[in-house]
């Protein structure tokens, strides 16, 4: 029983290993099974079994349904995140058509534009998809329709080309499905995936289909050993080995000419790093590292003792990466020495040695550095200057004859007589000064041609053999500084890079600033290549030599300008000829256009418009475009090119401005966009109908190539008509600000129109006109300047006559549209906080809608109700866009005249309502974000206007905002009450009662002291009406810190006036003497007086503060801030002489005694109170009289003088 139970749990067990067994086949099956033969593939490490499930760090196979209309994918990888596959054009994942399986189990399709942006697609064509993530790795697979019509550009035809296939893994997924940015990538080999493979399995070393087209190297140093010694210096582990198959590592480098660069080449069989080493020491201390790491980042570290310390990658540029077959290379160039005292950066210069150190495939840390390489390392037998060329283990005898066995001498000895030869200038030595030199000739059985070209050049010479006598239609062959030789093909307007073969002896050097290849080609091939020109006896081509056009990133050539030069005639090459040249215009640009880069033949062989007219446009030109139709006009092809750091952009304008304009932007960023100007509104749209783009932005020129089909028949309005008889305006506008999507923003003044309308499929030279535009990118149809004012916009500036780009305080423009139903308003102004534009009712603040441009990039909308500044709703408004670049603080938008929602906040700026316009500015934000108060930065406009239609505005100062006047009568008969008749009437009645004779038969102190309190209290009743007035009844208390001032002056004023009318009714009713509540009645009196006194003069000094350096903001912003230095003068002054007063007694004591009664006036004859009773009158000393009228005299001058103040 216990047997039979065994027999029957190991039966169970060995079903279970079975069916697990299967399952790893079958998925095995699908991963691997094929490659080679029904199956393109691709894997990550090369010596993984791509059959095993889970052995590979990353594998992708491709095959093609039975049909042939469908892609079948298979992809996993050891993640748990995405495993993603690229198809592109290029060996890299700029412009990819991405395909993720991610860990939502769901298949996303993306687009990696120029920059390496992933952006979500759409999944088109994607059907039958499963995904599946266990044990760590995620698998799926899924189809793909081989061609979509009408699928849009970012759909790739199978079936039109070969691709790459880039495989990465190991980011993140975001929420909406997007990938962030990979931690693995493996560059495959290039395939046609529209067809199974045609080649036998791969070998089992690689694991790759044969076939593949190989990664261009794209470096200035030869990709193999070959030169090492000679041309180059290099290092090789294992010694002798072939870098581009089966070296651990490798690594050669070359100086330039003036031996201040080091173009450096680092590469080996890896899927981590490999790493360089430059070594002071001899060992790894003291060494500055240089590392290629399979993220395809090129990394720069230091040795301090046995640690290895990450560090700034500097003083290094042209930096390329990649991954392909397995090989990981890396190439850049370093200046020889940096003169920033940073002791790991090493001077390399000519003279000073250093051990070369080359280490491989440690493991990458997880932030991506480089960890410890254990026993893979291998130091130089000896310490090398870089600068000079040196084969490490290797022999340094220089090679004195010509690989290839070429019998072209290298100068111009021979030429016309035993070879063939052009060259720019004509009769140049071609070792010393030529710009390009070409010699050719023939084997005796003219079978072959041998081919010299070379130049002084830090770039590609190249030579052309064209059958069109212009350079559309051409085979180029190039020679360039990364050591290369290069065959590329015209077809219509763009140069397209093509296999070089049918060539042998191939060799480059680059030594004294002449750059030179050595090759030899075969008249003709047999394999109906259309590309390879039959150069054949009897067969006639015109040679064009260019020069010094940039290199791409990717190691092909770019546009050359107008370094270039074809034959005066066509000649056959396997005859003796000298040529010269001629300046005849081509018609094609390597790089893909068929315009002249420069202005060389506008108005004859193309048409153009510039910006300044007549400049150069490869120097000073701020805007420059030409164009050309081909032969059937049914595609023009573009040059768009300016000096700027932002982008340059053309529109076709069918209004003449900017209005109803479609327009492509060349930018900065290295994107060709395309966008509409839909009333006052930029808005991006699709790139299409386009092809052959190219961009560069070199020397600080930035130029956009592209060839622009005449029509397309997809009933898109925005995509205008250029075929012959249409006609548009030019539009050039340059060096706007470029927004944070990369979006262009408004350019201002730098704009341009033709002078007129032309039909772009025949040639003109245009000539510019200031007209202003209409629209601006980015939602404005106002320029952003001043020109204009009082013609095309409406406008007002503070001050009068300002530039608004420049030094304006506020600035604001507007414009209607035709129906003027809305209206285009600029608002800006030099500030760090806001600028703001009210419509006003009142002509002052009061009943205003204001809209603020805030330093916080936003657009806020208000109202004033009286003094008080209310946040509201921003609505009615379209098209804003908020700019501060180099202390402009500028907002552009668009507002509807009216809105039919009874909100009374709206005001109707409809024609024939007049509104006066109020600037303010730079006031206080507050922590909301709202505005504060301004001070005395605000001018109102000289007269109401209306808004619909043109005018230039002058400002005021005449009752400006917020009843200034009001405010100014307010404060003058506030310091006359509580400065001059408060001052007067109390010191009177408190130090001078022995003042002697009577006025109006009443003691002379009293007469005075009545007299002054009645003014006081007159002044400060009509000065209370007259801010209630200014400030629309109610006055703001509170609010943010800054209103601290006004808020203390406002509760302070309204107790002083308290204070006055209780101490007046209780004078009014005073008890009569003698009484026993007259004493109460006296302290009282004098108590209430001394109070509303000291706190009037307190809020005359709170009115009167008045710094533009203060945090808080100025009640009364108008009064020049010295006068609050005038009043406390005046209250120190004041006090002092109190103290003097009041001392006087104790040291002078007049005679007799003195009554502080007076006798208040009968009533129907009787006295309401009995005249004291008589007694000694005491003397004033004649001193007391004299400080007396100095008292007066000074307190009624100072008056007088802050009152002057506040009036000028």
């Amino acid at each position: 029983m216990e047997t039979s139970s065994i027999m029957e749990t190991m039966t169970l067990i060995s079903l279970i290993f079975l069916m697990f067994a299967l399952t790893v086949g079958s998925e095995a099956q699908q991963l691997g099974s094929g490659c080679g033969q029904s199956l393109h593939c691709i894997k990550t490490p090369i010596t993984c079994n791509d059959q095993v499930a889970g052995d590979c760090q990353a594998v992708a196979s491709v095959g093609v349904s039975a049909d042939g209309t469908k892609a079948l994918f298979t992809l996993s990888a050891k993640t748990t995140t995405y495993i993603a596959l690229g198809i592109t054009a290029s060996p890299s994942m700029g412009e990819a058509d991405v395909y993720a399986c991610t860990e939502n189990n769901e298949v996303v399709r993306s687009w990696n534009a120029p920059g390496y942006s992933n952006e979500m697609e759409t999944r088109i064509g994607v059907s039958d998809e499963s995904v599946s993530l266990a044990d760590g790795v995620i698998t799926c697979q899924f189809s793909r329709a081989v061609s979509l019509s009408d699928a849009g550009s970012r759909f790739f035809d199978l079936t039109s080309a070969n691709y790459y296939l880039i495989m990465s893994w190991g980011g993140q997924v975001l929420p909406n499905g997007g990938l962030t940015r990979h931690t693995g990538t493996f560059v495959g080999s290039q395939f046609d995936l529209s067809t199974p493979p045609q080649s036998p399995p791969p070998s089992a070393t690689t694991g790759m289909t044969p076939g593949g087209t190989s990664v261009p190297s794209g470096t200035g140093v030869p990709s193999g050993a070959e030169g090492c010694g000679v041309t180059m210096g290099c290092f090789s582990v294992p010694e002798g080995c072939n870098p581009d198959t089966n070296c651990d590592a490798f690594s050669s480098w070359v100086p330039n000419s003036e031996k201040t660069e080091i173009t450096i080449v680092l590469q080996g069989r890896t899927d981590t790093y490999v790493a360089m080493g430059f070594s002071r020491s001899g060992g790894m201390d003291n060494t500055e590292v240089y590392a290629c790491t399979s993220r395809l980042a090129l990394l720069r570290s230091r040795n301090d003792g046995t640690t290895n310390i990450p560090i700034e990658l500097k003083g290094v540029s042209g930096q390329e990466m990649t991954h392909t077959n397995g090989i990981l290379r890396c190439t850049f160039t370093r200046v020889v020495s940096l003169d920033d005292n940073d002791g790991s950066f090493f001077d390399l210069s000519s003279g000073n040695e250093h051990t070369i150190i080359l280490v491989w495939s440690g493991p990458l840390q997880s932030d991506g550095n480089i960890g410890y390489h254990t026993q893979n390392r291998q130091p130089s037998s000896r310490a090398i200057d870089v600068t000079a060329i040196a084969a490490l283990e290797g022999t340094n005898k220089e090679d004195e004859t010509t690989p290839g066995g070429t019998g072209v001498p290298s100068g111009a000895e021979g030429c016309g007589v035993t070879m063939g030869c052009f060259s720019v200038p004509e009769g140049c030595n071609p070792d010393t000064n030529c710009d390009a030199f070409s010699s050719w000739v023939a084997n005796p059985e003219k079978t072959e041609i041998t081919i010299v070209l070379q130049g002084r050049t830090d770039t590609y010479v190249a030579m052309g053999f064209s059958r069109s006598g212009g350079m559309d239609n051409t085979e180029v062959y190039a020679c360039t500084s990364r050591l290369a030789l290069l065959r590329s093909r015209n077809d219509g307007t763009t140069n397209i890079p093509i296999e070089l073969k049918g060539v042998s002896g191939q060799e480059v050097t680059h030594t004294n600033g002449i750059l030179r290849c050595t090759f030899t080609r075969v008249v003709s091939l047999d394999d109906n290549d259309g590309s390879f020109f039959d150069l054949s006896s009897g067969n006639e081509h015109t040679i064009i030599l260019v020069w010094s056009g940039p290199l791409q990133g990717n190691g092909n050539i770019g546009y050359h300008a107008q370094n270039r030069q074809p034959s005066s005639r066509a000649i056959d090459v396997t005859a003796i000829a000298a040529l010269e040249g001629t300046n005849k215009e081509d018609e094609t640009t390597p790089g893909g256009t068929g315009v002249s880069g420069g202005a060389e033949g506008c108005g004859v062989t193309m048409g153009c418009f510039s910006v300044p007219e007549g400049c150069n446009p490869d120097s000073n030109c701020d805007a420059f475009s030409s164009w050309v139709a081909n032969p059937e006009k049914t595609e023009i092809t573009i040059v768009l090119q300016g000096r700027t750091d932002t982008y340059v952009a053309m529109g076709f304008s069918r209004s003449g401005g900017m209005d109803n304009t479609e327009v492509y932007a060349c930018t900065s960023r290295l994107a060709l966009l395309r966008s509409r100007n839909e009333g006052t509104t930029n808005i991006p749209i699709e790139l299409k109908g386009v092809s052959g783009q190219e961009v560069t932005h070199t020397d600080g020129i930035l130029r956009c190539t592209f060839t622009r089909v005449v029509s397309l028949d997809d009933n898109d309005g925005s995509f205008f008509d250029l075929s012959s008889g249409n006609e548009h305006t030019i539009i050039l506008v340059w060096s706007g600000p470029l927004q944070n999507d990369g979006n262009i923003g408004y350019h201002a003044q730098n704009r341009q129109p033709s002078s007129r309308a032309i039909d772009v499929t025949a040639i003109a030279a245009l000539e510019g006109t200031n007209k202003e535009d209409e629209t601006t990118p980015g939602g404005t149809g106002v320029s952003g300047g001043a020109e204009g004012c009082g013609v095309t916009m409406g406008c007002f500036s503070v001050p009068e006559g300002c530039n608004p780009d420049s030094n304006c305080d506020a600035f604001s423009s507007w414009v209607a549209n035709p129906e003027k139903t809305e209206i285009t308003i600029v608002l800006q102004g030099r500030t760090d906080t806001y600028v703001a534009m009210g419509f006003s009712r009142s002509g002052g603040m009061d009943n205003t809608e204001v809209y603020a441009c805030t330093s916080r990039l936003a657009l806020l909308r208000s109202r004033n109700e009286g003094t008080t500044n209310i946040p509201i709703e921003l609505k009615g408004v379209s098209g804003q866009e908020v700019t501060d670049t180099n202390g402009i603080l500028r907002c552009t938008f668009t507002r509807v005249v009216s809105l039919d929602d009874n909100d009374g906040s709206f005001f109707n700026l409809s024609s024939g309502n007049e509104h006066t316009i109020i600037l303010v500015w730079s006031g206080q934000l507050q922590d909301n974000g709202n505005i504060d108060y301004h001070g005395q930065n605000r001018q109102t406009s000289n007269k109401p206007v209306d808004v619909t239609a043109i005018a230039a505005l002058e400002g005021t100062t005449n009752d400006d905002s917020g009843g200034i006047l009001l405010r100014r009568f307010h404060g003058a008969l506030m310091v006359l009450a509580w400065l001059c008749f408060a001052s007067i009437g109390l010191t009177t009645a408190r130090y001078f009662k022995d003042l002697p004779g009577q006025t109006c038969s009443k003691p002379k102190w009293f007469f005075i002291h009545r007299s002054a309190m009645s003014g006081v209290l007159i002044c400060c009743l009509v000065a209370f009406i007259l801010i209630l007035i200014a400030v629309g009844g109610s006055y703001p208390i509170g609010g943010s810190p800054t209103n601290v001032v006004r808020s203390l002056h406002g509760i302070f004023g309204f107790i002083v006036v308290g204070l006055c009318l209780i101490n007046v009714m209780m004078a009014l009713l005073r008890p009569h003497p003698g009484e026993p509540r007259r004493n109460l009645f006296n302290w009282a009196h004098w108590g209430v007086g001394t109070s509303a006194h000291l706190l009037g003069l307190f809020t005359i000094l709170a009115g009167t503060a008045n710094f533009e350096s203060q945090s808080q903001i100025p009640l009364f912003p108008v009064l020049k801030p010295y006068a609050f230095w005038v009043v406390v003068g005046f209250v120190v002054w004041h006090f002092c002489l109190w103290i003097i007063f009041a001392s006087y007694p104790l040291f002078c004591k007049p005679s007799g005694e003195r009554s502080d009664d007076v006798t208040l006036k009968a009533v129907n004859g009787t006295p309401e109170e009995s005249p004291p009773p008589q007694q000694e009158k005491p003397s004033l000393p004649p001193a007391m009289i004299y400080l007396c009228s100095a008292y007066y005299a000074v307190t009624i001058a100072t008056t007088i003088v802050i009152i002057i103040l506040i009036f000028i």
